[in-house]
C-alpha cells in the first residue's frame, strides 16, 4: 500500500471517528458560560462578524442576507440593509465605511453608508483562506489551485495574483509594512508537507522560504512584523505544529511542544497577535490564548466540538478574532459560529462580555458581572442557566438590577480585573417559583394554560411554590402592560382582579412574575384568557402634547419645543382619526405647563380611559436627573416654573414630574396601548454634567418602560443633546417623527403605521439627519416592552 493511500486511510478514519464522537454536540440550544438562547426563536443565524481596524464599527452578517453595522462610540446600530449574497465565506470591514463580503468565488465591495455595491471581483477559484490589513486596506484571498488574489479595498482594484501551482492555499498573512505577504499551501495531489513562502506584493517575486514544512492552517505577524507565528499539523504523525519564525526571512526562532493528535485540537485556525499574545480560534471551535514567547496556553474556552480540518475546508469563515479599540488587549471573537459573540480581556485573562444580535432589531450586550443592555425581545430570548440545576430565567429578569446603557463602551474602558463575576449558580436557588392555581375558580389542566371567559371582570389566583421569603412584590401583566402590583406578600397564595378587553383581539395574554431580594425575577408564568363578551366598539385615542419654549428662567428657553408639540398634535390627530372613535386631545404649552396642570390631565385620562383605548404622550422641553442628595436619583421632566435644574433636588421633587409619578399613571391608566415620546433636552449650561447624567437618565427611562410594559421613544441619550435646526423648523428628532407619521415609517407598505415601525424609523433617520445638518450624529433611544399596535391607518 502506497504512503499516500496509508495517509488518506488514517485521515478519513480519524475524521469518521471525530464526527461520530461529536454528532450529538449540536443541540437546539447554544450554551456559553451560563448564557444561552433557543435557536428556534432566532430570526436568522449569524454567519459572519468583523470589526473595523479602528475599532469603531462592527459588522454582523446573517443567513437571511441581512447586514447590520454597530457604532461602538454611540452604542447603537447605525445601519441595517440587505446584501445579495447566497453564501458567505468571510467578511471584512474597513475604517472608511466599506465592507467586503467574500463568497466562494466572489468578493463584493460595499459602501455600507450608502448601501451600494462599489465593485465585484470574480476569483479564479473558490476561496480557502483570507487575510485583511487595515494599514492599507488590502484583502488577500487564498484559493484552490494555489492562487492568492490581493485586492485594494480603497481603490476597488486587483493589485496582484500570486500562484503556487498544484497546491491549495491553507494559510495567508499580510505583513504590517503593507509590502509583503506570507502564503502557506497544501499539496493538492499528494498531501505532502509544504514550506511557507514570503512574497513581495509589488512584484510578486519570492523573498524567502521556510525550512520547516507542514500542513499550515494559520500564520500571523506580530504588530511590528519582525516575527511570524505559524501553526498546523506536521507531516508524519498528525501532531500539531506550532512555531515562531523570523518575519523577514522565515528562519526558525522558536518551536513549541506538540499535541499528540488533533482530536481535541487547539491548533490555531486563524488569529491575531497583540502584546506578545496570540488570540486564536481553533479546529475544535475553541478560542485560545498563547504566550508568543513560550507557546504556553494561557486561556481556552475548552470547546469539544470539531470543525473540518484544512484538508477539507481551509477557510476561516466566521470563526474570527478582531481587536477592539484598535490595538487594545480586548478582542471580539466568534469561535462557535452562532449569534453570541464573546469579548476577551487579556489583563484579566477572561471572557468579560457577550454580544448577541439577530437580523432584526434585536441585540443584547452582557458583562461578566451581570450587567445587561439590549432590546426587550433580545433579553427575553436569552436566558441565564445554572450548572447546578435545570432552572433558567431570561435576561430580562435581571433588568432592574443590571440594565446599563452604553454597556459596550463601559466594558471596553473599565478595569475588568476589578469586576466580581456574576455567579448565577449562587442566586438561582433563591429565585421565587410561581404557579398558576386558577382563573375564575377553574383549575388549569396539565400542560394547558388557556381559558375562556364571558366575564369582563376576572379573578386570577397564583401561588408562590418556592422561596416565599425572597419575594419583594408580585406583578401581573396583561398584553405586556403592567396592571397590578402586590407588594410585601407573606402569603403563598395571592389573588388578582383583572379586567378583560379586546385591545389586541379576543385573546388576553397574561403573565405573572415576582421580584426577589437577589435582584433576579422569577420565571414568568404565562397564560391566555379568551374574552367572549367582547364588542366591536372603536377605541379612543387620548393625545397629550406638552411643549415649552419659554421657561420662567429664560436661560432654559428653547426655540422649537412649542412648534414641535403643535406639529405632533396636528399630525397625529389628522392621521389617526379613522382608526379611533374619538381623538381626545390635551394641549399644554409654555406657562400652562406646570406640574399641577400636567398631573390633572393624567388624572382625567385615568378616569375616562378604557382598556381598549390608546394613550399617546408627547413632551418637548428639558429633562434632568436629580443629584440624589436627599432621595434616590430620579429622572424628571421639567415644567415651566422650575428655575434651577441642578443642585436643588427639593425644587425638582416639588415642582418637576418624576419618572416614578409617570410610572404610577402608566400603570393605573386603563388604556393598555401606551406610548411616551420625549424630546427632552439637557440645558446647554450644564454641558459638563451631561455625560455623567445621561446614562442614568437612559437607565431610568428604560426601567420605567420595562416595568410598565409601555413604549418610550427618547430624543437623546448619554452625552448627547437633543438638537434643534433652524433649516428644519423643528428639532431633528421631532422632524423625523413627523416624517415617519406622514408615511415614511411604513416599512412594509401595508398602509398601517405601528409604534415599533415609527420608533425604528426614528432611530435610523435621526443619526442621518443630524450628521447631514450638523456633522455629528445624534442617536435616539427606543424602549419597547409592550405589544406593538397601530397608531395610523393610511387611506
Amino acid at each position: 500500500m502506497s504512503e499516500r493511500i496509508v495517509f488518506l486511510f488514517r485521515f478519513l478514519l480519524l475524521v469518521f471517528f471525530l464526527i461520530a464522537e461529536n454528532r450529538n454536540s449540536y443541540g437546539q440550544e447554544v450554551d456559553l458560560v451560563r448564557l444561552a438562547y433557543t435557536k428556534t426563536e432566532l430570526k436568522s443565524d449569524q454567519i459572519g462578524m468583523a470589526v473595523s481596524p479602528d475599532g469603531k464599527t462592527i459588522a454582523f452578517v446573517y443567513e437571511d442576507q441581512t447586514i447590520k453595522i454597530f457604532d461602538v462610540v454611540s452604542g447603537k446600530f447605525a445601519k441595517r440593509f440587505k446584501g445579495p449574497y447566497s453564501s458567505l465565506f468571510d467578511v471584512y470591514l474597513t475604517s472608511t465605511g466599506r465592507i467586503a463580503l467574500l463568497k466562494d468565488n466572489e468578493v463584493q465591495l460595499w459602501d455600507w453608508k450608502k448601501e451600494q455595491v462599489i465593485e465585484k471581483f470574480t476569483l479564479s477559484n473558490d476561496a480557502t483562506k483570507a487575510a485583511f490589513s487595515g494599514v492599507n486596506n488590502y484583502l488577500a484571498v487564498g484559493q484552490k489551485e494555489g492562487v492568492t488574489a490581493i485586492l485594494d479595498l480603497t481603490s476597488g482594484k486587483l493589485i496582484r495574483e500570486i500562484t503556487i501551482k498544484k497546491h491549495h492555499v491553507g494559510a495567508v498573512a499580510l505583513h504590517p509594512n503593507g509590502k509583503d505577504i506570507v502564503i502557506g499551501v497544501i499539496a493538492a495531489l499528494n498531501f505532502s508537507p509544504q514550506s511557507l513562502t514570503l512574497f513581495d506584493i509589488a512584484t510578486g517575486s519570492e523573498k524567502a522560504k521556510s525550512i520547516e514544512e507542514g500542513y499550515f492552517s494559520m500564520v500571523a505577524f506580530n504588530e511590528s512584523g519582525d516575527e511570524l507565528m505559524a501553526a498546523g499539523l506536521n507531516g508524519t504523525a498528525l501532531k500539531s505544529l506550532f512555531m515562531t519564525l523570523n518575519g523577514a526571512n522565515l528562519k526558525l526562532k522558536r518551536k513549541y511542544a506538540s499535541e499528540t493528535s488533533f482530536t481535541t485540537s487547539k491548533v490555531p485556525w486563524g488569529g491575531l497577535i497583540r502584546s506578545n499574545r496570540l488570540f486564536a480560534t481553533s479546529m475544535s471551535q475553541s478560542f485560545n490564548v498563547n504566550d508568543t514567547q513560550s507557546g504556553t496556553l494561557l486561556f481556552t474556552t475548552k470547546s469539544d466540538k470539531f470543525k473540518s480540518p484544512p484538508f477539507i475546508k481551509m477557510g476561516i469563515g466566521s470563526f474570527n478574532v478582531f481587536p477592539l479599540q484598535g490595538k487594545s488587549d480586548k478582542v471580539l471573537l466568534n469561535a462557535t459560529k452562532n449569534n453570541i459573540n464573546q469579548i476577551y480581556d487579556a489583563q484579566s485573562n477572561s471572557i468579560i462580555g457577550y454580544f448577541f444580535s439577530d437580523s432584526n432589531d434585536d441585540f443584547a450586550i452582557v458583562s461578566r458581572d451581570g450587567r445587561i443592555e439590549g432590546t426587550g425581545e433580545a433579553l427575553s430570548k436569552l436566558f441565564w442557566t445554572s450548572r447546578n440545576s435545570t432552572k433558567r430565567t431570561s435576561l430580562e429578569s435581571t433588568f432592574d438590577k443590571g440594565f446599563s446603557p452604553r454597556l459596550l463602551s463601559q466594558i471596553l474602558t473599565e478595569n475588568a480585573s476589578e469586576q466580581v463575576a456574576f455567579e448565577v449558580d449562587d442566586v438561582m436557588g433563591k429565585i421565587p417559583v410561581l404557579s398558576l392555581k386558577s382563573v375564575n375558580g377553574i383549575l388549569p389542566s396539565a400542560g394547558v394554560s388557556t381559558f375562556e371567559s364571558a366575564q369582563k371582570n376576572t379573578g386570577i389566583e397564583v401561588e408562590v411554590k418556592q422561596n416565599l421569603s425572597e419575594v419583594k412584590e408580585i406583578r401581573l401583566y396583561q398584553n405586556s402592560k403592567l396592571v397590578k402590583v402586590l407588594a410585601n406578600q407573606d402569603q403563598a397564595k395571592v389573588h388578582f382582579d383583572a379586567v378583560l378587553s379586546t385591545s389586541f383581539g379576543e385573546e388576553n395574554f397574561f403573565y405573572v412574575t415576582a421580584t426577589s431580594k437577589s435582584g433576579i425575577e422569577a420565571e414568568k408564568v404565562k397564560f391566555t384568557i379568551t374574552y367572549k363578551g367582547a364588542t366591536n366598539e372603536k377605541p379612543n385615542l387620548y393625545l397629550i402634547t406638552i411643549g415649552i419654549n419659554q421657561y420662567k428662567n429664560p436661560k432654559y428657553n428653547l426655540n422649537y419645543a412649542q412648534a414641535d408639540a403643535d406639529a405632533v398634535e396636528k399630525s397625529i390627530k389628522g392621521s389617526s382619526a379613522s382608526l379611533f372613535k374619538e381623538v381626545v386631545s390635551y394641549s399644554i404649552r409654555n406657562d400652562k405647563a406646570i406640574k399641577s396642570n400636567i398631573l390633572k390631565t393624567f388624572e382625567e385620562v385615568r378616569k375616562r380611559s378604557l382598556e381598549q383605548d390608546v394613550l399617546f404622550v408627547y413632551y418637548a422641553g428639558h429633562g434632568v436627573m436629580s443629584e440624589g442628595s436627599q432621595k434616590a436619583r430620579e429622572f424628571f421632566i421639567i415644567p415651566f416654573d422650575v428655575t434651577q435644574l441642578y443642585g436643588k433636588d427639593d425644587v425638582l421633587f416639588e415642582k418637576a414630574i418624576s419618572a416614578e409619578e409617570i410610572k404610577g399613571y402608566a400603570q393605573n391608566i386603563n388604556a393598555q396601548k401606551q406610548v411616551f415620546v420625549l424630546d427632552a433636552c439637557q440645558s446647554a449650561g450644564a454641558l459638563e454634567s451631561v455625560a455623567a447624567r445621561g446614562a442614568m437618565e437612559e437607565k431610568a427611562i428604560a426601567q420605567m418602560a420595562r416595568s410598565t410594559g409601555t413604549f418610550w421613544i427618547t430624543a437623546s441619550g448619554s452625552n448627547q443633546f437633543a438638537t434643534e435646526f433652524e433649516k428644519l423648523g423643528h428639532g431633528v428628532f421631532t422632524y423625523a417623527l413627523l416624517e415617519g407619521v406622514k408615511g415614511q415609517a411604513d416599512a412594509n407598505g401595508d398602509r398601517k403605521l405601528t409604534v415599533r415601525e415609527l420608533s425604528t424609523y426614528i432611530e435610523n433617520k435621526v443619526p442621518e439627519l443630524s450628521e447631514q445638518f450638523k456633522g455629528l450624529s445624534q442617536f435616539p433611544s427606543a424602549y419597547s416592552f409592550g405589544n406593538d399596535f397601530p397608531i395610523v391607518i393610511y387611506k
